[in-house]
C-alpha cells in the first residue's frame, strides 16, 4: 500500500507541512487530497463534499472552484509565453477582465517574473518554471492549497516571499498544506505530519512533534562537582547525564529550569532547544 491507516484532518487558516523520507507516501497522500488518485480504502472530503463517487464533471467543478495543487511535474503550455500561460489558467478559472489584469500583475510580481512575462514558458530555467507553475495555482486564490515541494531549486530570498505570501493566505483563512524536506520551513508552521512507510508516524504542532519523540530543552552546565551535582538532579528524578565534565538536562518544560537552578550553581549554563529534525530521527528508527 503507497498509504496506510493515514487519518488527518486540516482546518482553514492552517499551515501544514508535511514531512518524510523519500517513498513515505506524501505526494500520494497529496494527490489523494487533490482527487487526482482515487482511494482503494476509506475516503477523502474537502469540506462537506465527498470525493468519493464523485463524476468526473463534478471533480473538476470542485477544483475549478475550491483547490489549487502545485504538483512535480506540473504542465505548463512551452509555447506560451509566462504572461499567456497565466492568461490561460485565467480563463480555465473564470477569472476576466480587471480582476484578470489585476491577478496576473500581483502574482507575476510575487515569483520575481515581472520582467520575463514576454519568455516562452518553454525557454524558462527549472526554477523559473516552477515559479510561475506556482502564479497559475494561485490565479484563482483556491481555498484549498496544495503544495508538492514548491520552493526546491528557489534561492533563499524569493522562498521567504513565497513562505510570507503562502502564511498570508491561511492567515486569510485558507487552508494550506505543504511537502517539504526543509526543517527550517517545517518549524514555521502550525501543523506538522511525518510520514514513515506509508503511515502517519506522528502528527501534530512543532512542540507536540517533539514530545512524541521525548525530546525536550536541554540545559547545559558547568560545574565545580559535577558529578555530585549529576547524582543530586538524577535523585530528584531530573534526566542528567555527564559529557566531559558537563551536566546536561534535559528537561520536560522551560519552568523546570528554575527548579534546577535551585538545586545546583553552575559556573556557567547553555540552554538549547531540540529541533524538528532530531525527532524525524528518532521517529524513523521507530523510537
Amino acid at each position: 500500500h503507497a498509504l496506510a491507516g493515514v487519518s488527518i484532518g486540516f482546518r482553514g487558516g492552517e499551515f501544514t507541512a508535511i514531512m518524510g523520507p523519500s517513498g513515505s507516501g506524501k505526494s500520494t497522500l497529496m494527490h489523494c487530497l487533490a482527487g487526482l488518485d482515487t482511494v482503494t480504502g476509506g475516503s477523502v472530503a474537502i469540506g462537506d463534499v465527498n470525493l468519493d463517487g464523485l463524476s468526473d464533471k463534478d471533480m473538476t467543478k470542485l477544483r475549478r472552484d475550491r483547490i489549487g495543487f502545485v504538483f512535480q511535474g506540473f504542465n505548463l503550455v512551452p509555447t506560451l509565453t509566462a504572461e499567456e500561460n497565466m492568461e490561460f489558467y485565467s480563463g480555465l478559472y473564470g477569472i476576466k477582465g480587471q480582476d484578470r489584469e489585476v491577478r496576473i500583475e500581483e502574482l507575476l510580481r510575487m515569483v520575481d517574473l515581472s520582467e520575463h512575462r514576454k519568455r516562452l514558458a518553454g525557454a524558462l530555467s527549472g526554477g523559473m518554471y516552477q515559479r510561475l507553475s506556482l502564479a497559475c495555482t494561485l490565479i484563482h486564490q483556491p481555498e484549498l492549497l496544495l503544495l508538492d515541494e514548491p520552493t526546491v531549486g528557489i534561492d533563499p530570498r524569493l522562498r521567504k516571499t513565497f513562505w510570507e505570501y503562502f502564511q498570508s493566505m491561511a492567515e486569510a483563512g485558507k487552508t494550506v498544506i505543504i511537502t517539504t524536506h526543509l526543517m527550517d520551513e517545517a518549524e514555521r508552521c502550525q501543523m506538522v505530519g511525518y510520514m514513515r512507510a506509508g503511515r502517519m508516524a506522528a502528527q501534530g504542532s512543532p512542540e507536540e512533534i517533539l514530545n512524541q519523540a521525548g525530546l525536550g530543552p536541554r540545559l547545559r552546565l558547568w560545574l565545580a562537582q559535577p558529578e555530585d551535582d549529576a547524582i543530586l538532579l538524577q535523585s530528584l528524578g531530573f534526566e542528567a547525564e555527564i559529557d566531559g565534565g558537563v551536566v546536561t538536562v534535559t528537561l520536560k518544560s522551560h519552568a523546570q529550569i528554575k527548579d534546577v537552578l535551585a538545586q545546583i550553581s553552575p559556573q556557567d549554563i547553555r540552554l538549547s532547544e531540540p529541533r524538528l529534525e532530531e525527532a524525524f530521527l528518532r521517529l524513523s528508527e521507530g523510537a
